[in-house]
């Protein structure tokens, strides 16, 4: 290629660079009066982050400078201040230096770790690699839904990972939300303090409502729906209310839960996530899911686990839900080994290769625990602290 095409390239990059940098800077002037920002080291939907260092000190600690788009909602805006405040800074968990608003403009100052990109090092992680790795992942969500926070996008861009010095950092809480764990049996009936907060008019305004709400529910619970099967929607079916639920996270990485879109759902997605990143490195593969939506993402699940477990949840979750045929499943373990040769097909191969390959290139506690963090019932998936004290850390 010819080198001032290069050099060109180049020029128009950082020029680009400078741009966004002037804009941050006449965005939150007050920036440009304690940091030097360098440049431009990460970018998402609802924010880009910096690299920075403080001017006039003679420390060189580096900083990550996270800008929040103006079209953010301020409740957003007010969880992840509030995740990064109370929960951050301990147990690989990012804490907050500072935080400063200028008009519409909001930024976070948190610590900056350089880190390597997963793609770099998920296909030749040894054992014990993989166990500290997972060991403090999991230690960042404990310590996470020990708040009753759901991280909501668990992923491998956000926990950092500095392979050379054995640092991680989970980051972004752009989508966390607070769980409230639901005590009654009934998960439909109201909280105490609404019910306490109601003025008796307001009461039977409500008990009007669902008088009426109720009628027509058994009116169309009682009417036969004839479009099922068939390539057209009918009237009874428009009619149904829409099912609202949380969809917040990464394609690939969200919980079976979430795809039925089940409205009440609880910390045990961020432990699917979890698994998924886990079993990213047990078969050498990422992005392991490559689904574009949910009904996609749910048939790649049922391939490795079967139709019956799907199914299963679906009941549980008062859905029905109809496979043309049934699927049994696949084997984890011969799976894993499987995507493991596949990737290692340029080796020279020789007796000591030979004999490599036919054993478990990670011990059989991994596959157990994966097992356990994949588990297709949310309510009995395993939860981070029970993770931690499971044989494959042990072992």
């Amino acid at each position: 290629m010819d080198k001032s095409f290069d050099k060109s390239i180049d020029e128009s990059y950082e020029d680009d660079e400078k741009d966004r940098i002037a804009s941050l800077l006449s965005t939150v002037p007050v920036l440009d009066d304690l940091f030097h920002i360098h440049y431009k080291v990460g970018e998402g939907t609802f924010s880009s982050v910096f690299l920075a260092t403080l001017k006039n000190s003679s420390q060189s600690k580096n900083f990550a400078v996270k800008h929040l788009v103006p079209t953010c909602h301020p409740g957003r805006i007010e969880r992840e201040l509030q995740c990064l405040k109370d929960i951050g800074g301990q147990d690989h968990v990012v804490g907050l230096e500072l935080c400063l608003r200028h008009s519409g403009s909001v930024v976070f100052v948190m610590p900056f770790m350089r880190h390597d990109k997963f793609s770099d090092y998920v296909h030749d992680m040894d054992p014990q690699e993989m166990k500290d790795y997972m060991r403090a992942l999991l230690t960042a969500l404990r310590r996470v839904h020990k708040f009753n926070i759901i991280h909501r996008d668990i992923k491998p861009s956000n926990f950092l990972y500095d392979r050379s010095n054995k640092r991680y950092l989970l980051v972004d809480f752009g989508l966390a939300q607070q769980y409230v764990e639901d005590t009654k049996p009934n998960n439909a009936s109201p909280k105490v303090s609404q019910i306490d907060s109601l003025s008796g008019k307001r009461k039977r305004c409500d008990e009007n409502k669902i008088d009426r709400t109720l009628k027509a529910a058994n009116k169309l619970s009682s009417d036969k729906c004839y479009c099922f099967g068939k390539p057209k929607i009918c009237s009874l079916c428009l009619a149904r209310p829409s099912q609202a639920a949380p969809r917040a996270g990464t394609p690939g990485f969200r919980a079976p839960e979430v795809l039925l879109k089940h409205p009440s759902q609880t910390p045990a997605i961020d432990i699917w996530a979890c698994g998924v990143m886990m079993l990213s490195i047990l078969s050498g593969t990422q992005p392991f899911f490559r689904s574009p939506d949910d009904m996609t993402a749910l048939a790649e699940i049922t391939a490795i686990f079967g139709s019956s477990s799907i199914q299963q949840l679906a009941r549980k979750l008062g859905k029905k839900l109809v496979y043309s045929n049934e699927i049994p499943g696949i084997d984890l373990i011969s799976l894993c080994q499987k995507l493991q040769k596949r990737n290692e097909n340029s080796k020279i191969v020789t007796s000591e290769t030979v004999k490599e390959e036919s054993e478990l290139k990670y011990p059989v506690e991994a596959y157990h625990l994966i097992k356990r963090l994949l588990d297709i019932n949310y309510t009995t998936r395993i939860t981070a602290q029970e993770a931690l004290l499971h044989p494959f850390f042990n072992a």
